[in-house]
């Protein structure tokens, strides 16, 4: 496992599941309700609060207080990256998961993560993501849901990531795990990146790659299964997919100028999948302009991202913008 020591896994593992959040308010209570239902007791829920106003801390209050492995932490800050490595820093357990405010876990969920590290020495591992039909209808939203799917992973079988950092389609950060010892080595998420920082997005295939670099391993299971809700209406779609674009910019100009000339591969790959057939699927297929316009920015943002990522100066060492 590269520079990693080995840690053997068992069933009662412990671990701390952080939440990033801003501006949820009572819509994460399903998040946390689903949680609680869990097959997999021995867990702590840690909420890391980026609310400008106190409706997601009035909504948590009452978990708090009657469960223990519940908490809360209010911060200042900005960005999901910023409040992932936070709440990372808040526990001690030797497994670390993530998912998102908007979503709905399963009772398996998290022994299904859990099951894929004692499996072998995985340094990280992915989950199954589908959209919640509990919450999702047949109104203008759910048509946009299905013609721009988004953090959506619906792989049947399992998968093994190692060796080529250029495949980087393990999945999406509502739903990827890490060994601790792994986490800490690859000095967490770059706080630049995610939706809120500098860069907008590409947290999950930052850290994947980075992972991939240093030899280690990433598995995708499909045990692991939540459910995310598509809230967003067009308006925050388009700024969504905006962000997508802008952030594999500046994400494919670091790794360049770290000298990972390779990672041009990325930029192009994108580029072609998210841009040019997205705008060839919505001419020929959905005949919706929504969709060729999310295309066209996947042509155009990177650039963008690249120019300001210039600004910035790079840890070479660790793949890691400085701020």
């Amino acid at each position: 496992m590269g520079k990693l020591k080995e840690q053997n896994l068992d069933c009662d593992t412990a671990v701390d599941i952080v939440v990033p959040t801003r501006g949820r308010g009572a819509r994460i209570n399903i998040l946390v309700e689903s949680v609680l239902e869990s097959d997999y007791p021995n867990f702590t829920l840690w909420i890391v609060d980026q609310s400008e106003d106190d409706l997601t801390e009035e909504a948590i209050r009452p978990y708090i207080e009657s469960d223990s492995r519940i908490r809360y932490e209010r911060t200042p800050t900005c960005g999901s990256n910023i409040a992932r490595n936070a709440g990372a820093c808040l526990g001690d357990a030797p497994v670390i998961i993530f998912t998102d405010d908007d979503c709905r876990v399963t009772t398996g969920w998290l022994g299904a993560m859990v099951t894929e590290f004692e499996k072998d020495s995985s340094w990280a591992v992915f989950g199954r993501i589908l959209p919640d039909e509990r919450i999702q209808n047949n109104t203008s939203d759910d048509y946009l849901a299905r013609m721009l799917p988004m953090a959506i992973k619906e792989a049947d079988s399992r998968q093994v990531y190692e060796g080529n950092h250029f495949n980087l389609g393990f999945g999406h950060g509502a739903n990827m795990g890490f060994r601790r010892e792994c986490f800490e080595l690859i000095h967490g998420f770059d706080n630049l990146l995610g939706i809120g920082g500098v860069f907008r997005s590409w947290p999950e295939r930052d850290i994947g790659y980075r992972i991939l670099v240093k030899g280690g391993r990433i598995v995708y299971t499909p045990d692991a299964l939540l459910f995310h809700s598509h809230w967003r209406d067009w308006p925050a779609v388009r700024n969504t997919f905006r962000n997508y674009a802008f952030g594999t910019g500046a994400t494919v100009a670091k790794y360049v100028r770290c000298g990972h000339w390779g990672a041009i591969y990325l930029l192009a790959e994108w580029m072609f999948s998210q841009g040019v057939r997205q705008i060839l699927s919505g001419v020929i297929k959905w005949r919706s302009w929504m969709k060729v316009e999310v295309g066209l920015f996947q042509l155009i943002f990177p650039w963008i991202g690249i120019a300001k990522s210039l600004r910035f100066p790079i840890n070479r060492e660790d793949l890691l913008y400085q701020p």
